[in-house]
């Protein structure tokens, strides 16, 4: 198995000894895709969060929050959205986390929060109410259909 550089408009070429698979370099360019987040394996993780989408009307994306009950999750607005990652989930076997979420509700206020997607349909909302991990809060919110990653 070898990465080679050649071939036409500066793609890369990596010589499997069962085929063959072209990058081109310019994908980078391209528009980032949905995935069934219950595809993602470990290799393909950290990433950054582009969407995460339950139907074409219900989705968290850069500037459009969606509701959990009374509490509003949210993206950084603009460049600070290129904290929000997913990434493969430490304390779950097979989860991956959506992490540097932000999380309002009137009675607690503003909180960081994250997302833990579990295989195969299990997903919980973590909501940080104070310095220590015991004082988090966690609910189960239904799973997202797929997640957008940029490239």
């Amino acid at each position: 198995m070898g990465l080679f550089e050649g071939g036409t408009r500066g793609s890369s070429v990596l010589a499997l000894m069962m085929g063959v698979w072209l990058a081109p370099s310019f994908a980078s360019t391209a528009s980032p895709l949905a995935e069934d987040w219950r595809t993602l394996r470990r290799i393909d993780l950290p990433a950054e969060l582009v969407r995460v989408t339950w139907s074409d009307e219900y989705y968290l994306g850069d500037g459009h929050p969606i509701q959990v009950g009374r509490t509003t999750v949210k993206m950084p607005p603009g460049v600070a959205a290129r904290g929000s990652i997913v990434k493969a989930s430490n304390n779950a076997a097979d989860g991956i986390l959506i992490d540097n979420l932000t999380c309002y509700n009137t009675f607690r206020g503003e909180a960081k929060c994250a997302l833990l997607l579990n295989r195969p349909n299990r997903c919980y909302l973590f909501i940080s109410v104070g310095p220590g991990i015991s004082d988090n809060e966690s609910f189960d919110v239904d799973c997202p259909a797929n997640l957008m990653l940029a490239k």
